[in-house]
């Protein structure tokens, strides 16, 4: 009995270790899928909080940085101030719509860090361009 006993206990021990391992997340792929993208829309806060389409003249640069979005490390629970200040909406041509900010995105629950290249000189410019037609 003694035996058995311990058999259970050792076999509730590996099954807890296994349910406890970390469900680690890819940190070299793309976060966004860039295929299919037909329409992007940029988001600042305060000033653009209704959102800048990008035009077609943009499209490649945009998709191209969004896709070297890649994980870095868990955020935790609290954000510093001006996380997300810019974020976007990605629709895709099967009608897919993606929403993220461009310093942190949720998998599965758990708020990551992102790392990506440098934004684009269009990025900064369709900002100060939406500005001067207001």
């Amino acid at each position: 009995m003694k035996k058995f006993i311990a058999l259970l206990l050792a076999l509730v021990c590996v099954i807890g270790l296994v349910g406890c391992s970390n469900n680690s997340v890819d940190t070299t792929k793309p976060v966004f899928e860039t295929e299919n993208i037909c329409k992007i829309t940029l988001f600042s806060v305060p000033n653009h909080a209704d959102g800048v389409v990008v035009p077609s003249e943009y499209m490649d640069e945009i998709t191209a940085w969004i896709g070297t979005f890649t994980i870095d490390k868990e955020a935790g629970d609290i954000l510093d101030p001006g996380t997300n200040t810019f974020s976007f909406r990605l629709e895709y041509s099967d009608g897919t719509i993606v929403e993220s900010g461009v310093n942190t995105t949720t998998i599965d629950g758990v708020t990551y860090h992102i790392k990506h290249e440098r934004a684009p000189e269009c990025f900064n410019a369709l900002f100060a361009e939406s500005e001067t037609k207001e």
